[in-house]
């Protein structure tokens, strides 16, 4: 029901500016034309009078050769049987001068044969600018259209990578997460309870907050907290963590699990068992429009485990990088810097120029 009270709507619509256009034609032509001739009265009777064969060229352009021919690239075609159409309306409108206006008022101009080859021609160069007109505002619109859908299709295009990027960060997390606490709890851990706990709120997060388009930079903060907070009781006293804010933290939105697999990554790559001093230092500023995130973490990889870290770490950082580009194109700057010791990533993005996607 509401289909068809919308299809009523938008023909009605349709009709309105069809009205109005028409309208204005005869308008603009009475002005113009009773203008020079000093009777807008005159001139007023003569456009109502030929405005049927104005129209019936004009929409029979738009309606028939357009779609059927100019729109299919036969620009040839098309403009043959507009010249044609708008011929034959001159020399209709030339018999209608002559078999009925002429016998009626006796006009000079209308005397003469009826088929009077330069008064038609006249009546054709009073009829090609309704034509013309109707025409562009056709042309016009249909490519407006086809922009539109294409815009449309980009977005939604855009908006499902975007969606399965993020997808693929949740389980990666979960699954990481998971065996954390599986490991906590071989080793029958006083711990496990508060893992538990820890993993119940970055659930909650991940459900019931990242289908927003954005979420306070505090929340997303807080969800690196708990993070950080699994991995401390994860690895005791064998991982030191350097974790510190700079700025007000209260005022900004950012998209949800940006800035998480960053740090996961510092985690999952810096604590590997060949290391003797295992360490991952996060420092993040907040400016009036800027966000500037620094993470390293300690690196120690034989040949064989570089080579898996490298392949895995790649993986991750592209995902990242293709969401980043996705939502902020070239307001966000990317660094990462690999060294024996150290591996470090360094990020900032501009958070007044997120792209204006239906979500994140």
């Amino acid at each position: 029901m509401l289909n068809i009270v919308h299809k009523y709507q938008t023909t009605g619509n349709r009709i309105g500016w069809h009205i109005l256009f028409w309208a204005c034609y005869i308008a603009i032509y009475t002005g113009i034309y009773g203008y020079f001739e000093d009777n807008f009265g005159a001139e007023f009777f003569w456009a109502m009078a030929y405005l049927p064969i104005k129209i019936a060229a004009t929409y029979f352009t738009m309606y028939f050769i357009i779609p059927r021919y100019f729109l299919k690239k036969k620009y040839v075609a098309a403009t043959l049987l507009t010249i044609t159409i708008i011929l034959l309306a001159g020399f209709i409108q030339r018999f209608l001068d002559y078999y009925v206006f002429y016998p009626t008022y006796a006009y000079e101009f209308m005397a003469g044969s009826p088929f009077n080859i330069p008064k038609s021609i006249k009546n054709v160069l009073s009829i090609y600018p309704a034509v013309a007109l109707g025409s562009f505002i056709k042309i016009t619109k249909h490519f407006y259209n086809e922009e539109s859908k294409s815009q449309e299709l980009r977005q939604q295009k855009l908006q499902a990578e975007l969606n399965f990027l993020k997808g693929q960060i949740h389980p990666h997390f979960l699954f990481n997460t998971l065996n954390n606490l599986y490991a906590l709890t071989l080793k029958k851990s006083e711990n496990s309870p508060e893992v538990v706990l820890k993993l119940s709120e970055l659930l909650s997060f991940m459900l019931y907050e990242c289908n927003s388009r954005t979420v306070p930079l505090s929340k997303e903060l807080k969800l690196i907290e708990n993070y950080i907070a699994l991995e401390k009781i994860r690895y005791d006293d064998r991982l030191t963590i350097t974790y510190e804010t700079e700025g007000d933290v209260s005022k900004n939105q950012i998209p949800p699990m940006l800035l998480l697999p960053f740090v996961e990554n510092a985690f999952k790559h810096g604590t590997s068992d060949s290391i003797d001093e295992v360490w991952v230092d996060i420092h993040i500023k907040v400016e009036d429009r800027s966000l500037s995130l620094s993470v390293k973490n300690s690196n120690g990889y034989d040949t064989v485990e570089k080579n898996e870290f490298e392949y895995q770490k790649g993986i991750g950082l592209k995902n990242v990088h293709r969401r980043l580009e996705l939502l902020y194109e070239d307001h966000y700057t990317l660094e990462t810097n690999d060294t024996e010791d150290q591996y470090s990533v360094s990020l900032t993005i501009e958070f007044n120029e997120l792209l204006d996607h239906n979500s994140v």
